[in-house]
């Protein structure tokens, strides 16, 4: 017995001497990084160096990493966000700024104990206001800031900036089920005590994934509207358990198929479980490998729950999987007709000029619409779906002709994709920019003109109601859709986004109006569109013409029209990327 007392007790004290190492260690990675953090801010020299902001950036983040639920983590998140809102000032990139708010948004959703938390999002919404122009964004965060620290030192100016932004308060709650958070409970799915279908309508009919080791789309489809809440759980070492998210529905069912788990091991998430923890509740869990941060909402017609995952660091996305081989075009179609291969008889084409060499690696062009769902129909009976598929193979073609990117085509033959996979087809290779095309319609068939559109609330109901007729949703949803934007847009390239928007719509109108009459500017437009939603890259949305308006549809079946708004766009992709500096040199 005193042998066995002497080997705890031994035991115990070299797990103490343990202990305060690993906490003077960390005490003196901390003081170390403040120490350069401090040289930085003295040295107008290194601070012309983005290498010396990032050194110290990540010094701060190891020191969070290595103990994240340690007494420094929350001084070491916050100084790393400190940190990258000084890199901002001097590199005025918004990417920068946009990194300063997620890591401010992170000491107080990692760490909501810390007195920094208030600190944290007052800053995040200062930036988002004042940087970002985002008020919408900023007034989420002060709101925050104000609900989850009543007492906080900031907290006063919190409650200053909802007072001073009260005109960009969300709307009134929706009917939609907004992801809740509620207590961890055991993640032990039983799987025999589903109900009997008879009792319970609602069914989880399949789940579906796309992703890569930085990013991970999740959709969970159900036969009907569902009431849900979502949860997070820490690893478990003990019990040999990963992170988890997981989602409890209910009332549904789970369909028999999905009991079986689905491997996904893309180096950030692991597997998907469903099973049944009690009757009338289905459990969907997500054992994760690491995770930066998460996202969780509704979409309707039909009703599905879309989670994405996003790791602390964005991937190099080296190689991309083949494209979809195109499919022989129907006969009798007007635009197939303007598709068909020049005679054999001609000479080859001359060589291109050399490709302009930019920063941009990957461009996303969606054709919009596609198979059982045609988009809007003209008078002469001409289907959007066809008319963006066109378009579409015309940009990428130029695209890669002139800037010299890599191309991806969402779909390159009449091929039906939900809205939520254009998007995460996008954030799986790793794109620069998503570009959706689209033909627009109106009940009044004298309307006409161009617009384009990024991701934000709509400001008014035309733009409400375009975002209905391309969400294939009611007015009403749309409505509801704008809470749940909220939520979602802290991360969104939305200043990248309607400057992007704009280059398009000017290159487009003035192109365009060199070459037609009466070509008509309806200007840049926002809006909540599903196609858009959680692109992690600057995004629009193109109304390239009128296809209800005849003379428009006349004029989408033109080879020279769909050639010219390709050229129009390269050329507001060229000087989109110049302004964003990224023309690189040789």
């Amino acid at each position: 017995m005193k042998k066995i007392l002497s080997i705890f007790l031994v035991f115990f004290v070299l797990m103490t001497f343990v202990e305060r190492l690993h906490a003077a260690s960390l005490d003196t990675a901390y003081r170390t990084a403040r120490d350069n953090y401090s040289a930085l801010q003295s040295s107008p020299r290194k601070q012309k160096l983005r290498s010396e902001w990032d050194r110290v950036v990540l010094q701060f983040l190891q020191v969070y990493e290595r103990d994240p639920g340690g007494p420094l983590a929350a001084e070491a998140l916050f100084m790393a966000a400190k940190t990258v809102h000084g890199r901002y000032r001097v590199s005025r990139v918004a990417d920068d700024a946009w990194e300063a708010v997620m890591l401010f948004e992170r000491v107080s959703r990692d760490i909501p104990a810390s007195s920094l938390g208030d600190d944290a999002l007052v800053l995040a919404g200062d930036l988002l206001e004042t940087t970002l122009g985002a008020p919408e964004e900023a007034y989420l965060r002060y709101q925050q800031a104000a609900t989850r620290y009543p007492h906080g030192d900031m907290t006063p100016r919190a409650r200053q900036r909802l007072n001073a932004l009260v005109r960009y308060a969300p709307p009134p709650s929706s009917s939609v089920a907004v992801a809740a958070r509620v207590e961890p409970a055991p993640a032990v799915l039983n799987e025999s005590s589903d109900p009997p279908a008879d009792m319970v309508a609602t069914r989880l009919s399949g789940i579906r994934f796309w992703s890569n080791p930085g990013y991970t789309r999740v959709v969970l489809d159900l036969t009907a509207t569902s009431a849900y809440t979502a949860s997070f759980l820490n690893a478990d070492p003990v019990e040999n358990l990963p992170q988890r998210l997981y989602l409890d529905i209910g009332p549904a069912r789970l369909d028999p198929a999905l009991a079986a788990p689905t491997v996904v091991d893309d180096g950030l998430l692991r597997r998907i479980r469903a099973g049944v923890p009690e009757a009338g509740k289905v459990r969907v869990v997500l054992d994760l490998v690491s995770i930066g941060h998460y996202k969780i909402f509704p979409l309707n017609d039909p009703y599905r729950l879309v989670i994405d995952i996003s790791g602390d660091k964005i991937p190099e996305i080296k190689t991309l999987e083949p494209s979809l081989q195109a499919a022989a075009p129907p006969k009798g179609d007007e635009v197939a007709k303007v598709l068909e291969q020049l005679p054999a008889s001609l000479p080859p084409p001359a060589l291109p000029a050399p490709p302009i060499l930019t920063g941009l690696r990957r461009i996303v062009v969606d054709a919009g619409h596609g198979g059982k769902d045609p988009g809007a129909v003209g008078p002469s009976g001409l289907k959007e779906k066809d008319v963006t598929l066109a378009l579409a193979k015309t940009l990428a073609k130029s695209l890669r002709e002139v800037l010299g990117c890599e191309v991806v085509l969402t779909r390159d033959r009449d091929v039906f994709l939900p809205l939520e996979e254009r998007t995460a087809i996008a954030n799986k290779v790793g794109a620069d920019l998503f570009i959706s095309l689209h033909a627009n319609a109106a009940p009044n068939r004298q309307a006409y003109g161009i617009e384009t559109y990024y991701l934000n609330f709509s400001k008014n109901d035309k733009a409400a109601a375009v975002a209905a007729r391309e969400n294939g949703t009611s007015l009403k949803e749309v409505t509801d859709l704008e809470q749940i934007l909220f939520d979602l847009m802290a991360n969104s390239k939305i200043n990248e986004s309607s400057r992007l928007a704009a280059e398009i719509q000017k290159a487009l109108v003035d192109r365009l109006g060199e070459r037609f009459e009466d070509v008509r500017d309806l200007g840049v437009r926002q809006g909540p569109f599903y196609v858009l939603l959680g692109a992690t890259m600057p995004s629009v949305l193109v109304e390239a013409a009128f296809i209800s308006h005849p003379r428009e549809e006349q004029r989408l079946v033109s080879r020279s029209y769909r050639e010219h708004t390709a050229d129009a766009i390269v050329e507001a992709v060229r000087n989109y990327a110049r302004a964003h500096k990224l023309i690189v040199s040789r």
